[in-house]
């Protein structure tokens, strides 16, 4: 009889737990972009500046958007692929990845040590728990995240995407300028599939290769 109750409590503790979380294959996600300072000089400078992330499957776009123009990364899951893209006025530039190349790009972030603290807060009606990711050069960054929406793939979380959740908040930088990126809207409507195609014209093509040339002149 106990060993009857206990099943019936596990099973129904599991319910409850498969209801509050939700799996995440498909949504837009808007962004707000804050100075971390909070001097409002430096956030009069980021106003028009939205971040938006696109999610069908394992496919995903990222677009940051300034008055100045938009940049805007495609992540390609099946074969790892990553397209950059930069439209300012009418300069319009694109550059291919191999999967190898963006993970030279982001080896910094695979080398990154995180820890999840036992901090939570709510932040737009998000219950969320903070983490800690630790650099090799010494520096650190926070993150809130939630689990009651897990995305699937999580590539388009960049630094953040080892953590077991949605990314809701977390401190990084534009230039020389430290930010705190905030979710303010999650939608679930259908992604287009056009969104995640590439350009074949308009674009100055720049290989990967002569940026990381440009790096080390």
């Amino acid at each position: 009889m106990l060993r009857s109750v206990l099943f019936l409590i596990n099973g129904l503790v599991f319910i409850q737990f498969s209801f509050a979380q939700r799996r995440l294959t498909e949504a837009t996600l808007h962004y707000t972009v804050e100075t971390a300072q909070g001097d409002s000089a430096t956030q009069a400078l980021l106003q028009g500046v939205r971040y938006t992330c696109y999610i069908k499957g394992v496919n995903s776009r990222l677009e940051l958007e300034s008055p100045m123009g938009k940049e805007s990364t495609l992540l390609l899951g099946k074969t790892g692929q990553a397209i950059l893209m930069k439209d300012y006025g009418t300069q319009h530039y694109l550059t291919k990845m191999t999967a190898a190349q963006w993970q030279q790009l982001n080896q910094v972030y695979e080398d990154a040590t995180l820890k999840i603290t036992t901090d939570t807060l709510r932040i737009n009606g998000f219950l969320c728990n903070k983490a800690l990711f630790q650099f090799p050069d010494g520096t650190s960054r926070a993150v809130w995240f939630t689990t009651q929406v897990v995305p699937i793939y999580r590539e388009f979380q960049l630094f953040a995407k080892k953590v077991p959740g949605l990314l809701v908040q977390y401190e990084t930088t534009l230039g020389n300028t430290a930010v705190i990126f905030k979710l303010k809207e999650l939608n679930y409507n259908p992604v287009q599939v056009a969104l995640f195609d590439v350009p074949e014209d308009g674009y100055r093509i720049i290989e990967w290769e002569q940026i990381e040339k440009s790096k080390g002149n």
